[in-house]
């Protein structure tokens, strides 16, 4: 950011490729379609060019780059008459499907792409039924990966309302996709009773939230070694932890592909056009 304040047209179109990507991702979560979210990630990059003199770092660019996003799919919401977030699916408009996000799956298996394939479709139907306040936080904290902190930032929440809309969103996430992540400890034989097993299976903890809670470091060393145990003890509530740690890495996996080709274009010529309206206070050659 300094280097792009000071003229250099290399760092400016560096600074743009690392805000678009995050941008549209929130856009196409948060709007109503591709075309939606294409449009916000342009209308970001184009706030960052007109307010780069004004950029300080009091907070991070990621930080302000999703709240420009969420302010810009807001105005289009109310523009359109929206009812609601909860009702806005991961597609586009008159019956048309935006372009799945492609992750690439080095097997090259056939049945195994079309596994990966269904279970990431499953993923955005799943993250659209979210409450918005719950589908906000895991956007950014489990698809994005921004500290809890910073998602209260952009949020304006606190870091305690944060993880409690965090752990009701995860334990939606494992439910609805339960039926396409089979944790392989769910298919082994059941481990040989111990004493008092069926006791201690009446009465399981809510281990998948235990886990979200770990995960984010509210549980202290005696209930993680509590947990352990069970968990090693319970195919049952081993299996939830497993199912909850496989829908986070697939939130990871989507957080991770780059936007559709024909979204890259656009931001392309959106950084062309940026970097040559300011061409009067850039130097090309550094």
């Amino acid at each position: 950011m300094a280097a792009a304040r000071a003229g250099d047209a290399r760092a400016l179109r560096r600074v743009l490729e690392m805000t678009s990507g995050p941008a549209f991702r929130f856009g196409r979560g948060f709007c109503r379609d591709l075309h939606d979210a294409e449009d916000v990630t342009q209308e970001v990059l184009a706030a960052l060019v007109r307010n780069l003199d004004g950029f300080r770092g009091d907070a991070s660019l990621a930080t302000w780059a999703y709240t420009v996003a969420r302010n810009a799919c807001a105005r289009r919401r109310r523009r359109a008459g929206r009812e609601s977030l909860r009702e806005v699916p991961l597609e586009g408009g008159a019956g048309e499907r935006a372009p799945a996000l492609e992750i690439p799956d080095p097997a090259g298996d056939p049945e195994r792409e079309h596994e990966r394939a269904e279970l990431r479709e499953a993923l955005e139907r799943a993250i659209a039924a979210l409450p918005a306040a719950q589908r906000e936080v895991l956007v950014l904290r489990d698809v994005e990966g921004l500290p809890a902190r910073e998602v209260g930032r952009i949020l304006r929440l606190g870091e305690r309302a944060v993880k409690s809309r965090l752990h009701r969103a995860r334990l939606g996430l494992r439910s609805a996709l339960e039926p396409f992540v089979r944790p392989a400890r769910a298919d082994r034989p059941p481990a040989p009773a111990r004493p008092r097993a069926a006791e201690r299976a009446a009465r399981c903890p809510d281990v998948a939230l235990l886990l979200s809670r770990y995960l984010e470091g509210e549980l202290d060393a005696r209930v993680c070694a509590r947990l352990d145990r069970h968990v090693r003890d319970c195919p049952r509530c081993g299996a939830a932890c497993d199912g909850l740690r496989a829908a986070l890495g697939e939130c990871r996996r989507l957080g991770a592909q780059p936007p559709p080709e024909g979204v890259r274009r656009a931001v392309r010529q959106a950084i062309r056009a940026a970097v040559a309206g300011m061409e009067p206070r850039l130097t090309p050659g550094r």
